[in-house]
């Protein structure tokens, strides 16, 4: 029964949180068309969905909800009301709580841990014809939610814990409350779109560890925290001798944590008796899950039974014909069958090797046709990873929508390219750094309504995504027709944090200052808000688009608005490189990095301004000598050298190589945890020959040597 019910719940999720796109979408289009009879009864059909799937499931919460909301539509379809500014933030706010749902859901928890009542009272009043409560009534929870205070008597007793906590914990609980130590739960919550929430967590537990607490045990666990295997919540169980007050204030203080919840722990003398009794815990999960397993009658019910009862997880109308053409495929084996992918790919290079080297000509026939399956395999394999980047983008315009609201602007976000194809690994990535440049657009580029009336511009400022192919890269824009970027003023910063001097400044080009603003802390703004800083935390976005093995660039104009531009690889599995010498080591770079290859006399080299740099069609390029970098011996009486032309954002350099080996489909390889620090690379690749190539990471090159 238990695999029964996990199946249907995966296939549950999966198709909620489509549906939560759905709606997303469809209630901003209502909301700017009114009248809009195809989007309300889309919405209708979604919720009405959405009613069935839940309720046949047991979660009777979103059920609930769903059915409430259902109500409202079907009013509205018929025309007995009206979508007004009031009613339209509180059915957002009913989806908001739908998505809280799934995700506890999805996270083994229940829908039971959010609060539907506020919203439910509002809805009931919709229905009746009442006037309605402020809409901030029924806003989401603040940043902390401490315990209501209880006696001394139960503080010492605490409550259970609401997940199982193996019994080698528990003896060091209860040895630990015999020397003074309070055992105490924690759940924290990141806000969303954090980037880098492993990051955050580290600063978590290193605040604990300041405080003479001592972590015991994690959910998930330390190395699914450092790869960021998980969504916004980790579940802390710990030692302290600090009251839960200090605790919550201590941990509310870090930046990008949403919501703090701590209490004491209640440590049996005799080992076991782990299950949750929920004292003073808002949740209650655990029963309730159990019960609403124990209360899903059709999981036992015979095949036609089943497919009755679970007829709800059909899709809309709209899509039904797209299911018949498409599957769901578990995202590991997917991973498992690019891993095989590149497999092969190293066992095609390794064969082809062995055959040039004893020179076998009867099997070039067949090799040749083993080359191109293989090379086809790869493709479709490739094309099995790609998705389009909607995935990323369709939950931008609820959230630049409510940033607007937030900031009392008038903002249109204009999406393109939305079917634009990238690599499944890239879209996982994209999304935080892509929600930060959006706050920046709406909080520090788009000016007031005010401001802009007074500069003849339009009232409606307008935000622009854009992403498009261009070869072998994705490139996404975010541009704005805001204020732009004040270069004197990123100057005076610059120059007052010993960055540069006023001299020096004056001969930067705009892209030069610009990037200032990625720079660690660097803001031109005296007071941050809550929403960003233009310059706080573009650090973070740089790394993480670096990390990517991709660039990022600005261009500005003081008035009309500022545009940053992104430019990532297709894919981060199998790339094309070209195969390097320099000394007896053989290096790859990747393609889509190199504008051009040369074969210069040594006597072209230049110096500029201290540089040595080579002139090409009248473009003046600096030169980076690989050997220097990689501190390996300099042939001071060659007579010509190799120079790979490679691009880094809108500029060129040249790497200097002994020599150049050809071109070569290549399997990126981890550098793991070890060598994560080193940043001349960005992974390795095994040779046909066997050997291994380290996979130059060419922007860090670049920047820590020109």
């Amino acid at each position: 029964m238990g695999n029964e019910f996990d199946q249907y719940l995966s296939t549950f999720i999966d198709e909620t949180k489509e549906y939560m796109s759905t709606l997303n979408e469809q209630m901003l289009l209502l909301e700017n068309e009114p009248d809009n009879m195809e989007a309300i009864n889309e919405i209708f059909r979604t919720i009405h969905t959405l009613k069935g799937m839940s309720g046949t499931m047991g979660f009777s919460n979103m059920a609930k909800l769903s059915h409430r909301m259902e109500n409202i539509f079907d009013l509205i379809r018929t025309e007995k009301l009206k979508v007004t500014h009031d009613n339209s933030d509180l059915l957002f706010a009913g989806v908001d709580l739908l998505e809280k749902m799934t995700d506890s859901i999805s996270t083994g928890g229940s829908d039971e841990s959010v609060d539907i009542s506020q919203v439910l009272t509002q809805y009931e009043r919709i229905l009746n014809g009442e006037d309605l409560e402020p809409v901030d009534s029924v806003d989401t929870p603040s940043k902390t939610e401490e315990f209501p205070e209880k006696s001394s008597e139960e503080q010492n007793e605490g409550s259970e814990s609401p997940i199982d906590i193996p019994d080698e914990v528990i003896n060091v609980l209860r040895e630990g409350k015999g020397a003074g130590f309070k055992p105490y739960y924690a759940k924290i919550r990141l806000e969303e779109g954090t980037l880098l929430k492993s990051a955050r967590m580290y600063m978590v537990f290193h605040k604990l560890e300041e405080l003479n607490s001592e972590v015991l045990y994690s959910k998930p666990d330390v190395e699914k925290i450092e790869d960021e295997v998980f969504d916004r919540e980790v579940e802390i169980i710990f030692l302290s001798k600090l009251a839960e007050s200090k605790l919550v204030k201590a941990l509310s203080s870090i930046s990008e944590i949403e919501n703090v919840k701590i209490f004491v722990l209640t440590v049996k003398n005799e080992t076991g008796g782990n299950n949750m009794s929920e004292s003073g815990y808002e949740e209650q999960a655990n029963g309730k899950a159990t019960q609403k397993k124990q209360n899903i009658p059709n999981m036992n019910q015979d095949k036609s039974n089943q497919e009755e009862e679970n007829s709800n997880f059909k899709k809309p109308q709209t899509a039904s014909s797209k299911l018949t053409r498409t599957i769901r495929v578990d995202t590991e084996k997917l991973d498992t069958l690019m891993n095989l992918m590149a497999e092969l790919v190293i066992a095609r290079s390794r064969i082809n090797e062995t055959l040039k080297k004893y020179d076998i000509k009867q099997v070039d026939e067949s090799l040749a046709q083993l080359s191109r399956n293989t090379s086809d395999l790869q493709n479709i394999v490739m094309k099995i990873r790609m998705v389009p980047i909607s995935y990323v983008f369709n939950r931008f315009p609820r959230m630049v929508r409510d940033l607007a609201r937030k900031n009392n602007k008038e903002i249109q976000l204009i999406i393109s390219g939305q079917e634009t194809e990238v690599d499944r690994t890239v879209v996982e990535e994209i999304g935080d750094p892509l929600v930060h440049l959006l706050r920046n657009a709406v909080d520090h580029g788009i000016e007031s309504t005010e401001e802009r009336y007074k500069l003849g511009k339009p009232p409606t400022g307008i935000v622009r995504l854009d992403a498009k192919h261009e070869g072998n890269n994705v490139v996404i824009d975010v541009q704005d027709d805001g204020k732009g970027l004040d270069r004197e003023k990123i100057i005076a910063k610059a120059v007052e944090r010993g960055l540069t001097d006023e001299m020096s400044a004056a001969a930067l080009s705009d892209e030069e200052v610009f990037s200032f603003i990625f720079l660690p802390g660097f803001s031109t703004k005296d007071e941050v808000t809550d929403l960003s800083g233009r310059g706080v935390g573009m650090d973070v976005v740089k790394t993480s688009i670096e990390n990517l093995n991709g660039s990022i660039s600005i261009e500005s104009e003081k008035g009309k608005g500022t545009k940053v531009t992104i430019r990532l690889p297709l894919t981060l599995a199998i790339i094309q490189a070209l195969l390097v010498k320099v000394s007896n080591l053989v290096y790859a770079i990747p393609i889509a990095s190199i504008d051009s290859t040369l074969n210069l006399p040594t006597s072209e080299i230049q110096i500029v301004q201290s540089r040595e740099v080579v002139v090409i069609r009248g473009e003046i390029i600096p030169i980076v000598w690989l050997k220097e970098v990689f501190q390996l011996p300099i042939d001071e009486d060659k007579e010509n050298i190799h120079v790979v032309i490679v691009k880094v954002g809108n500029k060129k350099f040249g790497l200097v190589v002994d020599g150049l080996l050809g071109q070569d489909d290549i399997v990126i390889k981890s550098l793991g945890k070890l060598l994560k620090d080193v940043n001349e690379f960005s992974g390795a690749a095994i040779l046909g020959d066997g050997s291994i190539s380290l996979i130059l990471e060419i922007a860090n090159i670049v920047h820590q040597n020109v």
